[in-house]
């Protein structure tokens, strides 16, 4: 099966908070989503209907995406989510962060999420610098946002429900 891939320039983040999404990543999200949207580790960004994060201000809910995903019975056309990368150099990208763990690296809580989105959503944009696969889910489309320099490369993935949950 052929998978659509563009590549794109990753863009400048001038925001002011580390994680926010560059114009680029942004309008791609934007131009996708509709309602109902859960944005998970949203940070500072205003995308969703319902944003969930551990501290930022502008979430809609402040909490811990891990106990979240435990409690939230809705079911969502979208869900967007921006989780925190492994972060090496703790001292220039931590500060303003509510969690710096990788999701990747955390078997467990990547299984709840899975279940979780196996459960309640339709549509998965999953930025990060791998690119998930779920049982049920088909890759759509992958964007590569190439930053320069010897920067990470961030893959926007869009994964699309092709069963429904109980034929999981």
């Amino acid at each position: 099966m052929k998978i659509e891939v563009e590549a794109l320039g990753l863009g400048f983040n001038n925001s002011g908070y580390q994680g926010a999404f560059t114009v680029p990543v942004k309008q791609i999200i934007k131009d996708l989503v509709n309602s109902p949207c859960l944005h998970l580790f949203s940070g500072s960004s205003l995308i969703g209907d319902e944003r969930v994060d551990i501290e930022h201000p502008n979430s809609t809910l402040q909490m811990n995406v891990k106990d979240f995903i435990l409690t939230d019975k809705r079911d969502w056309c979208w869900v967007v989510l921006d989780p925190p990368y492994q972060i090496t150099r703790t001292n220039q990208k931590l500060s303003g962060y509510g969690l710096s763990g990788c999701v990747a690296s955390d078997v467990q809580f990547r299984r709840q999420l899975k279940r979780y989105f196996q459960s309640h959503v339709e549509n998965i944009l999953w930025l990060d610098i791998c690119a998930p696969m779920i049982k049920g889910f088909k890759r759509e489309k992958l964007w590569l946002f190439l930053p320069g320099g010897f920067q990470t490369v961030r893959v926007l993935s869009w994964l699309k429900r092709i069963s429904k949950p109980m034929e999981l």
